[in-house]
Order: C-alpha cells, then structure tokens, then sequence
C-alpha cells in the first residue's frame, strides 16, 4: 500500500476473484445481455468511473472494508471489463451451442 493512499493495492489473484464473482451474479440472475450492454457502454470510461468511486467512497473506506476497493480497483482497468465481456460471450457461445446440439438430437 502507497504511504499516502488509503486504498491498498489489489492482487492480480484478487482481481481474478473479483471477476468470477461478478460472472457468477450476473450468470445467477440471466443478466448476461444486459451485462454486455452496460460493460460496453462503460469500458471508454472505466478509469473515470474508478476515479469517481475513489473520490465519494474515499471518507468511509475505513469502515466499509476491502470488497469494495476490490471491486473498483479491478474495475477500473479496462482490461479486466473486457476479460468480463468474453467470459460472458464465451459461456453464451458454449449455451447456444449446446441448445443447438440437443435440437439436432431431438430432431
């Protein structure tokens, strides 16, 4: 951690982690289009928006702990949002493959 940052410095394991989570809530809910919609929309701005949390959360990051700081760390750098947007993509390919498959074999 940067002696004059109040934000400790994220693990490329933790961004990892943080990543999965998200796919995993966003799979859970059948969020997965409107996901892609958002993440496109804010990937230009990713580090804005990074900067921006930093800034209103800065006063209460004592209190509400790591996961937070986690979460706008990882998502603040636009390669982690794309690595998001092909996890996505990827297991949508693999679903549609798979109905197409057992619709062939029903056939």
């Amino acid at each position: 951690m940067d002696k004059d940052s109040i934000f400790e410095e994220v693990t490329p394991e933790e961004e990892e982690q943080m990543i999965n989570r998200t796919y995993e809530f966003i799979s859970k809910y059948g969020l997965e289009d409107a996901a892609l919609l958002i993440l496109f929309s804010i990937k230009p701005m990713a580090s804005l928006g990074g900067s921006l949390g930093r800034f209103f959360l800065g006063p209460v990051t004592p209190f509400i702990g790591h996961r937070e700081e986690t979460l706008i760390s990882t998502f603040e750098q636009s390669k982690n949002i794309e690595k998001l947007i092909e996890r996505i993509e990827k297991k949508r390919r693999e679903k549609r493959e798979k109905k197409d498959d057992n619709k062939e074999d029903s056939d």
